[in-house]
C-alpha cells in the first residue's frame, strides 16, 4: 500500500468517528431535552459531551494505531501527501478560527456555557469535516495548482 492509500484511510476512518461522536452526541442531547421538556441549555450536556468526545478520540487513537502497525517499515508519506495535507489544513483552520472568535464574543458578552461550548464543539467539527471533504477530494480527483 502507498502512503496515499494511508492517509486516505486515515482520513476517511477519522471521519467516520466524527460524524459518529458529534451525532451521538446531538441525538442524546435533543432526545434529553425533549424527554424532560427543558429547554437545551439547562439539559445535562457536560457528560454526554465529554463521553462522545473522549470515546470519539480513543477510538480514532485505536484505529489509528492499528492501521499504523499494519504498515510499518513502509514510507507513509511522499510530496504530494504532504501536498494534500498542507491544502486540508488551511481549509480547517479558517473556519475553526472563526469559530474561536466566536466563542470569545459569545463569552464576553457572558453568553451560557452550553452554547459556548457547543459552538466550539461544532466549528471545530466542522472545520475538520472542511479540512476532510478538502483531502478526500485531492486524494480522489488530483492536486490543482
Amino acid at each position: 500500500m502507498s502512503a496515499m492509500e494511508f492517509s486516505q484511510r486515515h482520513t476517511l476512518v477519522g471521519t467516520l468517528l466524527s460524524l459518529a461522536a458529534v451525532g451521538t452526541y446531538l441525538v442524546i442531547v435533543t432526545v434529553r431535552a425533549i424527554s424532560d421538556g427543558l429547554p437545551l441549555a439547562e439539559v445535562a450536556w457536560q457528560g454526554p459531551m465529554l463521553w462522545c468526545v473522549g470515546l470519539g478520540a480513543a477510538a480514532y487513537a485505536v484505529v489509528y494505531a492499528v492501521v499504523r502497525w499494519q504498515h510499518r517499515g513502509q514510507r507513509l508519506e511522499d510530496e504530494r501527501t504532504r501536498a494534500i495535507e498542507l491544502r486540508a489544513e488551511f481549509a480547517s483552520s479558517g473556519l475553526t478560527g472563526l469559530g474561536v472568535l466566536a466563542a470569545i464574543v459569545m463569552l464576553a458578552l457572558d453568553v451560557d456555557a452550553f452554547w459556548v461550548a457547543n459552538t466550539l464543539l461544532l466549528v471545530t467539527w466542522l472545520g475538520s469535516l472542511a479540512g476532510a471533504a478538502t483531502a478526500i477530494a485531492a486524494y480522489r480527483e488530483g492536486l490543482d495548482a
